[in-house]
Order: C-alpha cells, then sequence, then structure tokens
C-alpha cells in the first residue's frame, strides 16, 4: 500500500486533533504529532522510501516513538493506537480540519449541529442554519473562505519537495546516452512556490528510444498517454510527470515555450509580430518570408528579437520584456553569492516559545563550513515567558552567549552570530526584555500570533518593533503559511519605507512553506532600496541546503547581490548590522 507524505502528514494531524478534544496526554505531545506531520509534509524525499530503506531517523522532530507506529503502519496498513485514540470522534471531523482556521474544537462543535459533510457545511452557513442555533456568524463567514479556498486547491506541491522530486527524474534522465539536454518546464523551472504537475523537455535525435527510456522509469506507476516525441506517466507517489522531446536545432524553442509563463509568451508574441515574426515551439518565422528559423538554445531564440535573455524566474510579464530589449535586466543574485545564513535554530534553548532545533551549535557549524560559509547566526525562538522568570530568561540567554564566544575562540573558519528570533506581541512590544536583547549582537523580530488584525494595527505594530535599537530584521515578514495561511494585511510600502530609512532588513525566508517575502513584495521592496536577508528559517541541518529556494525568490523579485547583506564579506556585513567587530 503506497501512502504520499500529504496523507501521513494528514494520519498525524488527525492524531493531534483527537488527542486534543479528548484531552490525551499534554501540549508536548500534541505539538510531537503536529511538528511531525511539519516534517514530513516538507520532507523532500518520500517518508515510505525512507523507511523502506531504514532511514526514518533522517526526518527532522520524529521521534522513536512516532518512527514505530509508522513502521506499524507500513506493515500492518494501521495503527492500533491511532485507532483507539480516534474511536468515538465523527468522521467529519477530520475533513473539517482540511479547511484554513478551522480546529478540532470548531470541527467538533460542527459536527454536534449535524453537520454531515463538506458540502453540507456550505449549505448550512448559506441558509443560516449552524447561526440560527448559536454558531459564530464571523467564524461562519471565515469558515466560508476556507471552504472556498478549499475548492480552488489543485493539490499542488511546495517548491522544495517538487524540486527533489525533479531532481531524480532529471538525473535518471541524464543517464541516457541518446539525450543531449534535459530541463524540466513551466513552473518548476521559473521556481514558483508551488508547482503542479513535473513538465521536463530533452534535446535528442532519437525520439523514440527517449519516449521508452522514460516510461520504463523506477517508481513508475502507469503510462497515462506515449506518442512518438511525449509521454505522460504517474509516479507512485501520484505525481503526474509530461516528457516531450525536441529535436536539437529547434530545442531552445521549444525549452523557452514551455517554460512560460503564459503572460510572458503572450507579450512575447505580441512584440514579435511587431518586428513581424511569429513564434512557436518550433522556432522564430518570418512573416514575410514564411522562413522558420530553428533556434539551438534560448539565446539564439531572444537574439532573434533583439533581446537579452530573461532569466526563467523573472519570465512574468512585469516588466522583464521591455528591460531585455532595451538590455537593462538586472543580473540577479545567484546561490553562489551567498556567504551565510543568519536564521537558523539550535538546541541551544531547551524550552523555546516555540519549535527547538534538532542540532547543537556544533554540528550547525560544520554544516556550513561544507556550505562555504563565512558566518552564520543561531536564532532560537526566545525562553517560553509562560515557562520561564525574566531573571531565568536572562540566565539563559547569558548562557547562550557564553557557549557561542567559547565556539568562536575554538574556530576562525565560520563567524557565529549571538542572535534571537523574538515574537512581536499584538501591542508591537517585544517579548524578551532590554536587559537579555542588550546580550544579543541582535534580534529578528517576527509575528507568531493575531494575524487577524486590521491592516492599520499590524502596521502600527510591525513598525514599533522595528523601532527597536536591538532588532535589526524583520522574520518572514507577511506571516504566510502556503496552502495553509494567507498572508496578513499590512501597509508595506510604510513598512518598507521605515526599512530602508533605518537599516532594518526584511527577511527572504527559505522554508518551504513560506518563502516569505512574496517575490512581488521584493520587488516592490526594492523601490525604497530596502535590503534583505535570504535564511532558511532551519530547525535541522539539512534544512540549511533550503537557501536555494530563498534566493529564487528574491531572483523572482529582481534582487541583485547588492540587496542581499548575506551576501556581503563579514566586514561590510557587521558594519551595516553595527555588529562589533
Amino acid at each position: 500500500m503506497e501512502i504520499s507524505n500529504q496523507q501521513l502528514a494528514k494520519i498525524f494531524r488527525n492524531v493531534a486533533a483527537a488527542y486534543t478534544l479528548k484531552k490525551i496526554g499534554n501540549i508536548f505531545q500534541i505539538r510531537a504529532y503536529e511538528n511531525a506531520a511539519d516534517a514530513i509534509e516538507h520532507s523532500t524525499a518520500e517518508v515510505q522510501d525512507l523507511w523502506q530503506e531504514g532511514k526514518l531517523s533522517e526526518i527532522p522532530t520524529l521521534g522513536e516513538k512516532l518512527q514505530d507506529y509508522l513502521d506499524e503502519l507500513f506493515t500492518k496498513g494501521k495503527v492500533k493506537h491511532f485507532e483507539q485514540v480516534e474511536k468515538g470522534i465523527p468522521a467529519v471531523v477530520f475533513d473539517l480540519l482540511d479547511i484554513g482556521g478551522v480546529g478540532p474544537k470548531n470541527a467538533a462543535k460542527l459536527a454536534e449541529l449535524g453537520v454531515k459533510d463538506l458540502e453540507d457545511l456550505k449549505k448550512k452557513i448559506k441558509s443560516g442554519e449552524l447561526v440560527s442555533k448559536g454558531f459564530s456568524a464571523k467564524i461562519a463567514q471565515n469558515i466560508m473562505l476556507g471552504l472556498l479556498d478549499l475548492d480552488q486547491k489543485d493539490h499542488r506541491m511546495l517548491l522544495p519537495y517538487a524540486f527533489a522530486q525533479a531532481d531524480k527524474i532529471l538525473n535518471y534522465l541524464k543517464k541516457s546516452p541518446d539525450i543531449l539536454e534535459v530541463h524540466p518546464l513551466g513552473s518548476l523551472r521559473r521556481m514558483v512556490a508551488t508547482v503542479g504537475d513535473l513538465d521536463f523537455s530533452v534535446s535528442s535525435e532519437k525520439e523514440k528510444e527517449v519516449v521508452e527510456y522514460f516510461c520504463k522509469m523506477p517508481g513508475v506507476s502507469r503510462v497515462v498517454d506515449k506518442g512518438e516525441n511525449k509521454a505522460t506517466i504517474v509516479l507512485t507517489s501520484g505525481i503526474q510527470v509530461d516528457l516531450l522531446v525536441g529535436k536539437p536545432e529547434s530545442y531552445g524553442a521549444l525549452l523557452q515555450h514551455f517554460t512560460g509563463s503564459k503572460a510572458h509568451n503572450i507579450k512575447l508574441r505580441t512584440l514579435a509580430q511587431q518586428k513581424g515574426f511569429s513564434l512557436s515551439e518550433y522556432g522564430v518565422k518570418n512573416v514575410t518570408s514564411n522562413k522558420l528559423q530553428e533556434t539551438r538554445t534560448e539565446e539564439e531564440f531572444y537574439k532573434l528579437l533583439g533581446m537579452q535573455t530573461p532569466p526563467p524566474e523573472i519570465r512574468e510579464d512585469t516588466d522583464e520584456i521591455e528591460a531585455a530589449t532595451a538590455h537593462k535586466l538586472p543580473e540577479l543574485v545567484d546561490f553562489e553569492d551567498i556567504k551565510g545564513d543568519l536564521h537558523i535554530h539550535s538546541n541551544l534553548i531547551s524550552q523555546p516559545s516555540h519549535d527547538v532545533g534538532a542540532n547543537s551549535v556544533e554540528e550547525i557549524v560544520s554544516k556550513a563550513k561544507d556550505l562555504g560559509y563565512s558566518y552564520i547566526g543561531i536564532t532560537d525562538h526566545q525562553p517560553s515567558q509562560t515557562g520561564h522568570t525574566i531573571s531565568q530568561t536572562i540566565r539563559l540567554v547569558e548562557k547562550k552567549k557564553k557557549i557561542i564566544e567559547e565556539i568562536n575562540s575554538s574556530q576562525k573558519s565560520v563567524r557565529v552570530l549571538n542572535l534571537l528570533e523574538v515574537d512581536i506581541l499584538p501591542d508591537g512590544s517585544l517579548s524578551l526584555s532590554e536587559q537579555a536583547l542588550k546580550l544579543l549582537d541582535f534580534a529578528i523580530a517576527s509575528v507568531h500570533s493575531s494575524f487577524n488584525m486590521p491592516e492599520e494595527k499590524m502596521t502600527q505594530r510591525i513598525l514599533k518593533a522595528l523601532e527597536s535599537p536591538y532588532v535589526k530584521a524583520l522574520g518572514h515578514p507577511t506571516g504566510r503559511l502556503i496552502g495553509k495561511r494567507d498572508s496578513y494585511e499590512a501597509d508595506w510600502r510604510k513598512i518598507f519605507e521605515f526599512a530602508a530609512k533605518n537599516k532594518k532588513a526584511l527577511e527572504i525566508n527559505a522554508h518551504p512553506n513560506r518563502l516569505d517575502l512574496r517575490d512581488d513584495l521584493v520587488r516592490t521592496a526594492l523601490s525604497f532600496d530596502v535590503k534583505f536577508v535570504i535564511n532558511t528559517d532551519a530547525h535541522e541541518v539539512s534544512q540549511m541546503d533550503n537557501m536555494r529556494f530563498g534566493v529564487a525568490g528574491a531572483r523572482r523579485g529582481w534582487a541583485t547581490k547588492k540587496d542581499v547583506v548575506n551576501t556581503w564579506d563579514w566586514t561590510d556585513l557587521a558594519k551595516w548590522f553595527r555588529i562589533n567587530l
């Protein structure tokens, strides 16, 4: 029985909900299931494959007990403990949890009010029946919006997961001697935050042989369609994969055409018509002579139109065609430019306000050396306010500072910054005392609660936090969780203006379900001369490899090397953040 990561995450979240409703265990046990669900959902490998390889321990936050449950699930197709925990809870409760903003208690309340399924819920909201029975009108309205979002979802994959699956396919295809070139296509090549099906193009003189080779790829569940130069297959994970094979002499046109975006291609066709050309996946045709000019590369394709070649990430009809025509495309920041990661969670603070990191500072430093970094920031969440007094918190921060100073003294290859991720409270104050903040190199401030505030209040909340001299960056600025929670409302132009004037960096967070600041807001922030810091928000050392996805977001927002502070040398970075050298 094949079980996808998405299905596994759902199973773990259902158990967490059942624990909540039945008041079983404590908050830490519930969080263990929720954290495991997140780790599984964000895993770039299929968890069932890891189980078969005996590598379940590689999944962050997945303890031995939960690994045992997965072993039971994959072996027997069910878990006795899960069945016992969920017994007596109506099945509709777990379906309702798929709606954004619906938690276990509201789901149970809806079931008590007679909701049978999602369609029945829609009817009862529209008719006013739920409200007439005492259910909150405001919550009902929000649930209706969540239902609409659920209807629009097309099970798109988070970019890092899609990238990892595509990488396996690319590696397989590259092994064929008949394949000259191979590329991903569509939203994946443009590095969009979510990806639908996986599409690939191949350059080859032997189209049939390549199609046959593709259809025999390991992990193929079924072949949906197979032609002379194309094929569609479905993997055991449920992902659909399409392949197009083009002749080498026209491969550039095929690659350009199917990379998109649709809006980019429409604008490009308009430009081509003005110049007397028509475009297709076969090349550039002169309308007057009816002669087709084949193009082996994208560079040849765009050159025929008198243009630079826009990087795939910015092909969204956001002025890239005009800039390419004027030969004024910016040189976008690249992955190789990154010199450090300033938002990494360690296990130094055992009871932080939010999730604890899985690794020691020493392990993080070792990984940073492998990545060729010059500096890193150990940016744990501040100690839990409910679990510590102010004096206890100060002692913990002092201890963290001392450990990092000792590590910096023992090695000189990677400079370790003593940072914390501090909550911005609803009134704009920080969840850490000034005495504790003084012990840091600086703080990254983030919103972790009260996301539905009115725009004006949220704006003032963020600006007040950024006024603190100890706060030098705004973490995951819009608070979005892709597919789960929309960005909160704020006057971003006002925030960008303040950040630029007061030297506050905005984070581009590379965590798979954040990828935040959004690319459109990156572009807007650039017009204010805002500086960015691209961070992974890693809670386990393998997640430090997600940096490339933050870089992709920066590129999609047209950011260059000079716009991103962690592409700078240590001396320049320290001066900008006002860190003692």
